[in-house]
């Protein structure tokens, strides 16, 4: 039988789901079914065996299904390694969920699900519940507009502003860290606030997934980000990349970037809205 026969069959169906989570270059794979399952997914237009781990799990999408309007919801054991990543700060990359179907016997596996992880909860201590957001909800949201302003409006190192990261990335090495602090081995040489407004990255785990952080103060040795610290040790290479106030001096001296400044500070402080001209 087909996969779509035992769909729509009363009787022979026996469908099992297939997780696919992806965050930055860390991938688990994770199926409902009593033991793991193996199946060929395309890696560079090339068919290669992928082994999903089974693990006790559950959607609401194989009993109500989804749509734009509904967050996706798994329930699994609450030792999965995402689960960590929730407790204090989310990670600042998406981590992105990929949901198959598959029919015992059968070879084909269609996505019916596909979106981003946006929470994990954990009910109890031995549960925990993975929320999902589809794609097309984001696509249905209204963009932001570019509006004339005196201060540059585009993220440093953004699209608009398209400085090179790497460029101005100045390696550092952690002494200690604990909540939204970290304190640097050896000073980095620029003034206080250099790095304010810009952000620190670190890789997260073996697998090479980045972490990034907002600076919201530097000084000294001390730099304080948004958010929590998570999996920094003593001796640990970061990188720190300097921010911006938005406003032309700094786009000039400091990074030398004048030309793609996106403000208009000459503009005047007089609305002509507000003033009869006859």
């Amino acid at each position: 039988m087909s996969f779509n026969d035992k769909e729509i069959s009363t009787q022979d169906g026996q469908p099992i789901a297939l997780y696919f989570f992806k965050w930055g270059f860390t991938e688990w794979r994770y199926t409902s079914a009593d033991r793991d399952v193996t199946i060929d997914e395309i890696v560079d237009g090339e068919p290669v065996a992928k082994t999903y781990t089974a693990k006790a799990m559950s959607d609401n999408g194989m009993v109500q299904g989804t749509s734009s309007q509904n967050d996706f919801q798994i329930t699994g054991p609450s030792d999965l390694p995402i689960v960590a990543l929730f407790k204090g700060t989310p990670p600042s990359a998406s981590i992105w969920l990929t949901v198959r179907r598959k029919h015992v016997g059968e070879t084909d596996t269609p996505i019916y699900w596909k979106g981003n992880v946006t929470n994990v909860q954990k009910p109890s201590p031995a549960k925990c519940t993975i929320i999902g957001r589809p794609i097309s909800a984001s696509l249905k949201r209204t963009g932001l507009r570019l509006c004339w302003t005196r201060e540059c409006p585009h993220f440093v190192y953004g699209p608009g502003c398209w400085l090179n990261a790497e460029d101005h990335r100045v390696d550092a090495v952690v002494d200690t860290s604990a909540g939204n602090t970290i304190t640097l081995e050896t000073t980095t040489g620029y003034v206080d606030q250099y790095f304010r407004g810009g952000y620190v990255q670190w890789e997260a785990n073996d697998d090479g997934t980045l972490e990034q952080r907002f600076i919201e103060d530097q000084q000294d040795l001390g730099v304080t980000i948004f958010g929590l610290v998570s999996g920094l040790v003593h001796g640990q290479a970061i990188g720190l990349y300097p921010g911006c106030d938005h406003i032309p001096d700094t786009c000039d001296g400091k990074f030398d970037n004048l030309p793609n400044y996106g403000g208009f500070d000459k503009m005047p402080g007089k609305t002509p809205f507000g003033t009869s001209i006859f």
